[in-house]
């Protein structure tokens, strides 16, 4: 009886982790700037995709794995998208997503931050992305994120004068 009572109990959990991870839907936008000679690059991509599991009152349950679309960069020139996604800069072809896995979610002051792993072509650094988290009035969060990253840190194009290496992102989401 008491095995029995311990199987159901442990197929109710495992059940509840399950629906918990595939019930979060994720949708939102990718935005960027770099300062150039000629003054500012805005672009975007498009909105980030995977899991992403947030819960405030349990940091620990909370997780993040997104990914972005490398071949959705939009600039308003398309020559400088063309050249951004060619082997100078993003290689596309080879290397079709940018890969965000968190390892930890912490609270910091009134925001929160997410510790893990940022990968861009074939660099993978720990990074600490800060974000914020409202919960909406149908029980959904509405998470954003500003962070800067150096861009030859990842092998995006090579140290120029004419184009700075720190690149801002700013990262918007609604997780269901």
């Amino acid at each position: 009886m008491k095995f029995k009572f311990a199987v159901l109990i442990f197929a109710f959990l495992a059940f509840c982790q399950v629906h918990a991870q595939t019930s979060k839907v994720v949708s939102g936008s990718t935005d960027f700037s770099v300062k150039f000679i000629l003054g500012t690059c805005n672009g975007t991509f498009d909105a980030p995709k995977g899991t992403a599991i947030f819960d405030p009152n349990n940091l620990n349950a909370s997780a993040f794995n997104l990914t972005v679309t490398t071949n959705s960069f939009k600039t308003n020139s398309n020559a400088r998208d063309k050249d951004m996604k060619s082997d100078k800069y993003f290689d596309v072809a080879k290397y079709p997503e940018i890969r965000f896995k968190s390892s930890k979610i912490e609270k910091k002051g009134d925001k929160y931050q997410a510790i893990g792993s940022l990968a861009i072509k074939d660099v993978s650094k720990s990074v600490t992305l800060p974000f914020e988290a409202k919960k909406n009035a149908d029980g959904s969060y509405a998470l954003s994120s500003t962070f800067e990253i150096n861009r030859l840190d990842y092998k995006v194009g090579e140290s120029n004068w004419k184009l700075k290496d720190i690149v801002t992102v700013t990262m918007k989401a609604v997780i269901k």
